[in-house]
């Protein structure tokens, strides 16, 4: 019998040369056209934090991105090419590439292969968000980290992460699998719905990588961050009705947890899930999305298993668009166990307030106000302090688009 993995790998590779024959052997129609673009934000933020021991209140971000784009459309309706996204955005003043992919578009629907998106962290639906830069719901956490002198590292309140390796807890997505090398489908829409596929071979693996161990490249005794053979189903639905939008989304993950060097140590297998919707009308909006990792990456072993805590979060928000302006806020929840070894979870609240104007085609100015309260269900200590922690933060930036 060909192990599980195997199969998931093969029945890939499959669907990569079904589609290959679906092109028919088709010529190009059109020359390959390259199409450059892109987007930026410069951000100012002001914080104003209960454990802000050593820390400065004002500072000022950046980032660039720059989108290159080569396709082709063939004589049978296949269009297909490449994406290379090159971004400035390191602390250090370096670039990287963070996507890198192929895909083809055609009556099937559509495939990409390479550095990029899951389907769900690519069409989630949850609260709306356009007061914010470029769909990221979770750019405050930058803004708040957990101040070391007084809290232990990562058991600091507001660095609070869903799961292991998942990203900050205001994510809105299921975000575990990152833009590792993988392979995802878009189905054909019908009546407004679309399901979508992935598969990831290693959620530590991208680019020209080759890693064939089983075991986890990172992982401490409460948890691993790596997975492996991670498969994604969803669903993505989006209609009208007299004048009412609707959006819905829906998404499963299952993956299995990288092997550990130790006998002690067994990891939960990834099982997570992600629901949301969204009904607008003449320019208001509203809607609402939640994720949930339960206890994926935890630790088996029976010095932490009695004090693990589920890790989830949810979200809800309203909006209203007139003309150039957006206003709009929501309400973040999100949970994890924090340390493995002690009892209870950190919870983090997050109370958001946000205006958008369109100055021009591409050009938008933002203001955003959010207050985050940090909480933990783990004790203080003469060591690290408590680990709760209560912030808030001013956010002012210019966004380009083109």
């Amino acid at each position: 019998m060909i192990p599980a993995n195997r199969r998931t790998l093969a029945a890939a590779l499959t669907t990569t040369a079904m589609l290959a024959l679906l092109s028919g052997g088709a010529r190009a129609a059109e020359p390959f056209k390259l199409v450059i673009g892109g987007d930026a934000y410069t951000e100012a933020g002001f914080v104003s934090q209960d454990r802000d021991n050593g820390l400065r209140s004002t500072e000022f971000r950046n980032r660039m991105r720059l989108v290159f784009t080569p396709s082709a459309k063939a004589d049978n309706g296949l269009e297909y090419g490449a994406r290379l996204r090159v971004r400035a955005s390191s602390g250090t003043g370096s670039t990287d590439a963070d996507r890198a992919f192929l895909f083809a578009n055609g009556s099937f629907g559509m495939v990409r292969l390479g550095m990029v998106n899951s389907y769900n962290d690519d069409v989630w639906v949850a609260r709306p968000i356009d007061y914010l830069p470029l769909a990221s719901s979770d750019g405050v956490a930058a803004w708040l980290p957990g101040s070391p002198t007084l809290i232990n590292g990562r058991y600091a309140g507001t660095d609070l992460a869903v799961a292991p390796g998942a990203g900050s807890a205001l994510q809105h997505s299921i975000t575990v699998q990152g833009t590792s090398t993988k392979i995802v489908y878009y189905s054909p829409r019908f009546a407004g719905l679309q399901a979508g596929l992935s598969y990831t071979p290693r959620n530590d693996s991208t680019a020209t990588d080759v890693n064939l161990v089983k075991a986890a490249s990172t992982a401490n005794g409460g948890a691993t961050t790596n997975f492996q053979d991670i498969v994604e189903l969803g669903l993505h639905y989006k209609n009208s009705f007299d004048g009412v939008d609707v959006a819905a989304s829906a998404a499963y993950n299952l993956g299995k947890a990288s092997a550990s060097s130790s006998a002690l140590d067994r990891y939960q297998d990834l099982r997570a899930f992600q629901i949301g919707g969204r009904v607008g009308y003449a320019g208001f909006s509203l809607g609402a999305g939640y994720v949930d990792y339960g206890k994926s990456g935890q630790n088996k072993n029976s010095t932490y298993a009695p004090f693990r805590d589920s890790a989830r979060g949810w979200n809800v928000g309203v909006q209203y668009v007139a003309g150039p302006w957006t206003l709009g806020g929501g309400y973040v929840y999100g949970q994890d166990a924090g340390s493995y070894a002690l009892r209870g979870a950190r919870k983090l609240d997050v109370i958001e307030l946000g205006v958008g104007y369109q100055v021009a085609p591409g050009l938008l100015i933002q203001a955003q106000y959010d207050h985050v309260r940090a909480r933990s269900d783990k004790a203080a200590t003469t060591a690290t302090g408590s680990p709760n922690d209560n912030g808030n933060v001013a956010l002012l930036r210019s966004v380009l688009t083109f």
